[in-house]
């Protein structure tokens, strides 16, 4: 079995990411990732405990729209709990024992070639609406797709929706995370890298955990799904061919509850 999950706002969290209620004491944490002497990450100790527990007894496959870098920069993932495989960038990179695969690579890029429109064009098209006073900043992510650090009360949010159709008969997808907004081939995608894993090790059954639209197409075909009761999806109204199970908590503490979960249906699938 495959533990397959997206990390920020799912796994780890950001201290403003924790949405814990008013008066709720605050779980015992770990501090999980730090950058440039800033404290970035954190667990609770519980879920730390409960991802261990899982990690014992199914392959733990971390799926993150982070860079390579920034996915090696969390620390538990390098000391603690070390995953022999990693899908960092959104799918378009496959980290194998902290290397790139680079089979993997090719057949990527390959596929941006013969499906998307060319990164330049969109950038430019782009360029049309990503005014001075809503975009913070913008990158390119290990050369594969786009994101912005946005102000999100002053985004045109009318004009972004409308752009997000127009890219998508181009071969992109945009996504809304918070104050990042992403634009990413279609091809770039979490599934098909969980999905090449799976074949090439063996793999009958996946559970599947993650809070945005960027996670959907992992959701909608895992034979398992869970999504924290908090993010992009919580927001979007969806109807997937598959149920795709909700936390009972938000924030820091969902993820306790979706690796509780995740140990629950392996247990069900080992009867």
């Amino acid at each position: 079995m495959i533990f397959a999950s997206d990390l920020d706002q799912t796994l780890i969290y950001s201290r403003r990411a924790f949405r814990l209620k008013e008066g709720e004491a605050e779980p015992e944490i770990t501090l999980v990732e730090t950058y440039e002497e800033r404290e970035i990450s954190f667990m609770s100790n519980k879920a730390i405990e409960l991802l261990k527990e899982v990690s014992s007894k199914m392959m733990f496959l971390p799926v993150t729209t982070r860079t390579m870098e920034q996915f090696r920069r969390i620390a538990i993932f390098q000391n603690d709990i070390v995953p022999s495989l990693a899908v960092t960038s959104n799918g378009g990179n496959i980290l194998v024992n902290g290397k790139a695969d680079e089979d993997w690579k090719r057949q990527i890029e390959k596929k941006i070639d013969g499906s998307s429109l060319a990164s330049e064009d969109l950038l430019k098209n782009f360029s049309r609406l990503a005014r001075e006073d809503w975009v913070l900043s913008q990158k390119t992510a290990d050369e594969l797709f786009h994101y912005c650090v946005i102000q999100k009360d002053l985004a045109p949010l009318d004009e972004l929706a409308d752009f997000r159709k127009e890219i998508e008969c181009q071969g992109w997808r945009m996504s809304l995370q918070g104050r990042k907004l992403y634009l990413v081939p279609e091809c770039v995608n979490k599934w098909d890298a969980v999905a090449y894993l799976k074949e090439k090790m063996g793999k009958t059954f996946v559970a599947a955990a993650g809070d945005s639209l960027l996670d959907l197409c992992m959701l909608e075909v895992a034979d398992f799904a869970i999504a924290p009761l908090h993010g992009e999806l919580a927001e979007t109204a969806l109807n997937p061919g598959r149920p795709i199970h909700r936390t009972e908590r938000q924030g820091i503490q969902a993820a306790e509850d979706i690796l509780r979960a995740v140990l629950s249906a392996y247990e069900a699938q080992n009867k």
